[in-house]
């Protein structure tokens, strides 16, 4: 018998008044990694007390099996060290009672304005303290506010949304990402407007910190005709609209031929002018280009006059392409 049975064995003989086999320490082993492979290479101590003993927790963290991470909570030597096993570590330091919110939720959400950061909220008088961490604390943290995203517990995004009204209030968030959140998750269905209402006033309405920013955002809140494609064509409607421009018409279908037609991203149709989201990486080859190059000329044919919007153009404000439409969209009527 090696030196970890004798150690089980020795937990096991003062507990229980018997010397275990050796399958009963592989059997402990094994469920540490089944563990452990289901929760991003981390364990929780209370996981492992209903499998063993502390004698046998012990004896793998000083044997560099296992390492400590915070109070209760163990990683798997080897395993990968990456921003989900940070989140979930601090989660499961408070028996799980936490749930990653706020700009960390928006990243784990795909929602504009998030951030790889450690940011997570506890129930209240409940919230601890650990470098490199923004710790929030609420009277809500229930399953009406918490789901699970790549196993770990995170606030819902009508939730998020509430939240991130709190960052604007404080100078921490612009207004114009929380507009993008809002309509990047509509976009997405992942909220409608009378959910983010409903919860807006669950969580306390206009007196709740950030409940104003939240209220003048839903009251103000336009819609687009129809949905768009992606995040970056939301972003794009947002700098039209600040732009003064009038509303236009997303996905605007238009026939170059009997058995052809091409949606443009954003039109004005009774005007003939559109408006497209060109990134780089949709030009992959001579093909691409050519069939993209045809299609301007097919468009133009029809007498529409389009202005493209690269992705530098959209991430410094598309100030260039909306002054081009400043100037057409008037003189096409």
């Amino acid at each position: 018998m090696d030196d970890a049975a004798a150690i089980d064995g020795r937990a096991t003989q003062h507990e229980a008044g018997a010397v275990p086999s050796v399958p009963s320490r592989i059997d402990f082993d094994r469920r540490l990694l089944e563990i452990a492979g289901a929760q991003h290479g981390l364990v929780a101590r209370d996981q492992l007390l209903e499998y063993g003993t502390a004698r046998q927790i012990e004896y793998r963290l000083a044997r560099g099996r296992i390492e400590h991470v915070y109070d209760g909570v163990y990683r798997v030597a080897g395993s990968p060290r990456t921003w989900h096993q940070r989140l979930l570590a601090v989660c499961l330091a408070s028996s799980g009672a936490n749930a990653v919110s706020f700009r960390a939720a928006a990243r784990m959400w795909d929602l504009p304005g998030g951030f790889e950061m450690l940011e997570v909220t506890a129930p209240r008088h409940r919230r601890m303290q650990y470098d490199g961490v923004r710790m929030h604390e609420s009277f809500f943290l229930t399953d009406l506010d918490v789901t699970y995203l790549h196993g770990i517990p995170v606030t819902r995004p009508a939730r998020v949304i509430c939240d991130l009204g709190l960052l604007v209030q404080r100078g921490e968030m612009r207004a114009s990402e929380l507009v993008l959140a809002l309509q990047d998750a509509l976009r997405r269905d992942l909220v409608d407007v009378r959910r983010v209402w409903r919860e807006w006033e669950r969580l306390g309405g206009a007196f709740r910190p950030g409940g104003l920013v939240i209220q003048e955002l839903l009251e103000s809140f336009v819609p687009p005709i129809r949905k768009t494609d992606s995040t970056p064509e939301v972003k794009l409607l947002m700098l039209l609209r600040a732009a003064g421009l009038p509303e236009p018409t997303p996905q605007f279908e238009v026939a170059l031929a009997a058995t052809r037609s091409v949606h443009l991203d954003f039109a004005w149709p009774e005007l003939k002018v559109y408006c497209e989201f060109d990134p780089y990486k949709w030009h992959g080859g001579r093909d691409k280009y050519l069939r993209d190059s045809n299609r301007r000329l097919q468009l133009e044919h029809l007498g529409w006059y389009g202005v493209s919007v690269t992705d530098d153009e959209l991430d410094s404000g598309a100030r260039l392409a909306t002054g081009l439409l400043r100037q057409h969209l008037p003189r096409a009527g």
